[in-house]
């Protein structure tokens, strides 16, 4: 986000734009293609809350949003109005310097120069970051928090599924799949609860190896 707001041109709405657009990814885990359709409409910073219509598979949800998002939007809010983009309720939430919707070809270059600014390039041959990746990362965030917090993260499964608009949990349960930060907690977990405790006499005669 801080790499974003370097972009130029200076002085346009742009560098606002795109750290909004990459913070709002990270913290609520929405498609880009859900975050480019929202309006000002769709923001409700009163109940703190997205409206998302006709997302994939044409459903509509409610995304809420927490306490520092919705500030950051609403400080991006008064910036869309002050440059004259916030014209109606259904005025693109993220526009593009001509004052249209942003595209998402558009983002995705920005995202990675973003990145290049920081010095973050993928290896040779093999692809970098992609912006889906932000969806990614908050699933595996949030599980990962549940987790170390000794939820049960089966049951919290259906929360996190209908929060991230998919229509069944097949969809959600792919981040459950091995990741090194859930799985070092799961071993630490496992080892703590269910490890054999070796006796202090045969730890002494190991040391002493």
């Amino acid at each position: 986000m801080t790499a974003a707001r370097r972009i130029g041109p200076a002085g346009s709405l742009r560098p606002a734009v795109v750290a909004t657009l990459v913070g709002l990814l990270f913290s609520t885990g929405l498609r880009i293609g859900e975050a480019l359709q929202l309006t000002l409409a769709d923001l409700d910073l009163h109940r703190r809350r997205l409206h998302i219509r006709h997302a994939k598979f044409n459903k509509s949800r409610y995304v809420p949003l927490s306490p520092s998002t919705t500030h950051h939007l609403a400080v991006y809010r008064r910036k869309l109005h002050r440059a004259g983009f916030a014209t109606s309720a259904t005025s693109p939430l993220f526009v593009a310097l001509s004052g249209g919707p942003l595209a998402n070809n558009s983002f995705s270059n920005l995202f990675l120069a973003s990145l290049r600014k920081l010095g973050i390039r993928g290896p040779q041959g093999l692809r970098g970051a992609r912006v889906h990746d932000a969806r990614h990362t908050f699933c595996v965030n949030r599980l990962l928090a549940w987790h170390r917090s000794r939820a049960n993260l089966f049951a919290k499964l259906p929360a996190l599924s209908t929060y991230l608009g998919h229509t069944s949990l097949s969809g959600t349960q792919t981040y459950l799949h091995a990741t090194a930060e859930l799985l070092e907690s799961v071993g630490e977990r496992f080892h703590a609860h269910f490890a054999i405790p070796v006796p202090a006499a045969k730890r002494k005669k190991h040391a002493h190896r």
